[in-house]
């Protein structure tokens, strides 16, 4: 019964969501709605089916924190989607964390929670919708994809993706206006959401009144220019080119968070964006971003051509290098990947430059397969060190199984630091909110470090 409960998981989310752009081209809103109320009667009768086995299947992944367990009530704000889980630092000790949380993926309850822990993340609140509909039936658009981050005074942003409606053929997930909100009091209460001044680009709609489609899915870090927020950002194509590619990459610096600006006032430049974005293929997306002990920014993309690409920057994320096969190291073997999330972090902290590293790969490709979205099977951790003087700046040792699930494993993650461990949070099969350590252990069979 386990079994078919992940399995299950997995092809609802997915099912669901792969119908909906063609599904939307010709459908009515109230068609569309129907056509949801379909997956998500069946997705809540699945999951009020399994609820009694949700707390020893969260120990699938043998996770050290508990973040959160759905309710799965089905009078009360939808849970059983839970993605995008941003686990970030507040004032005074205090751990925060988003998530894109809904009844199914892409559901008309689609909305940003928030969870605080004031216990390094022993124990977390319920959490607090912070932008969305509250309900199914509400007329509240919904909103996607938030991250946050705290200015050196404390105040606390969270920025998201507004869908803006109208535009009943457009993608309802991707396609919205950049949308900020901030909170002074530890979260407790938060401004009215503005919007923030967002450019089109030539991979846009030509008709202005679709929003662009954007994604970011990491946390900003500290790594741009004078330690001010840069973050990687996917941008989806509009259809009329898709003859090129579907989905780029490109960055994000937001220059002015410490002065706490009100949203609308937020300045966030945007780089390699047009004709400079980053591609490899029909995808090269959802770039993460680790700082180099030279100095440099490394980026890791995942792509649909077998394996996962990375990118290196030396002027602080403003320009960066055309994307290359992930190999283990200098004239080795490329690490097989499908499209799926491949995060990469530095185990001494965000913004550490510590040469110490570790990412995400499935280590599985079917090239003859001609659909990339292969299945997301056991996922793999591999440690990597930098190496001065490479082409490729940071080398790997072999993928070690981190999570031995079947299928499912899409893993929208963050890493923070308790007690000086690193801790990586994780959507376990995007329903439950865990945590784990990740020590020394990952690293026996890494190359040794080279600083110079």
């Amino acid at each position: 019964m386990d079994r078919y409960f992940q399995v299950f998981l997995w092809s609802a989310f997915w099912l669901g969501t792969a119908s909906l752009g063609s599904a939307q081209q010709s459908a009515s809103v109230d068609d569309w709605k129907q056509e949801y109320s379909k997956r998500i009667e069946s997705t809540l009768k699945s999951r009020l089916t399994q609820r009694p086995f949700f707390q020893k299947d969260a120990q699938t992944t043998s996770p050290d924190f508990i973040v959160y367990i759905p309710k799965v009530e089905p009078e009360k704000l939808g849970d059983c989607y839970n993605d995008h889980f941003q686990v970030f630092d507040g004032p005074n000790g205090v751990l925060f964390a988003t998530t894109c949380q809904a009844t199914c993926e892409g559901a008309l309850d689609q909305h940003i929670a928030l969870f605080k822990s004031i216990d390094g993340g022993k124990t977390w609140s319920e959490p607090k919708i912070l932008a969305g509909p509250q309900t199914m039936d509400s007329e509240v658009p919904i909103a996607s994809w938030g991250f946050g981050m705290v200015s050196k005074s404390g105040r606390i942003y969270v920025i998201y993706n507004q869908y803006q409606p109208g535009k009943v053929s457009t993608h309802r997930q991707h396609t919205g206006l950049m949308t900020g909100i901030y909170s002074d009091d530890l979260g407790e209460t938060w401004s009215e959401p503005q919007l923030i001044a967002q450019p089109r680009t030539s991979n846009d709609s030509p008709d202005e009144t679709i929003p662009p489609e954007w994604v970011v899915w990491q946390k900003p870090l500290r790594l741009g220019e004078n330690g001010k927020y840069l973050v990687g950002v996917t941008r989806y194509v509009a259809p009329q080119f898709h003859s090129k590619y579907r989905t780029v990459s490109e960055f994000i610096r937001f220059d002015n968070i410490d002065d706490n600006p009100e949203p609308k006032d937020i300045i966030a430049r945007w780089f390699m964006t047009d004709d400079a974005v980053l591609q490899k293929g029909v995808f090269c997306e959802e770039p993460s971003i680790v700082k180099l002990p030279d100095g440099r920014l490394f980026a890791l993309l995942r792509t649909g051509v077998g394996y996962p690409c990375w990118s290196v920057s030396s002027d602080d994320g403003e320009t960066w290098t055309q994307p290359e096969p992930l190999l283990d190291k200098d004239g080795g073997s490329p690490f097989l990947h499908p499209v799926s999330p491949c995060p990469i972090y530095d185990w001494k902290g965000a913004e550490a430059a510590s040469g110490y590293y570790f990412a995400f790969i499935h280590d599985k490709y079917d090239f003859s397969n001609n659909n990339p979205w292969q299945n997301r099977g056991p996922l793999f951790l591999i440690g990597g060190t930098y190496q001065a003087g490479a082409k490729q700046p940071i080398w790997f040792g072999k993928p070690q199984l981190f999570i031995d699930r079947p299928s499912g494993n899409s893993f929208y993650t963050s890493s923070t630091q308790i007690d000086g461990k690193c801790v990586l949070w994780y959507p376990d099969q995007k329903f439950y909110l865990l945590g784990r350590y990740v020590d020394e252990s990952w690293f026996k069979d890494v190359p040794p470090i080279r600083l110079r």
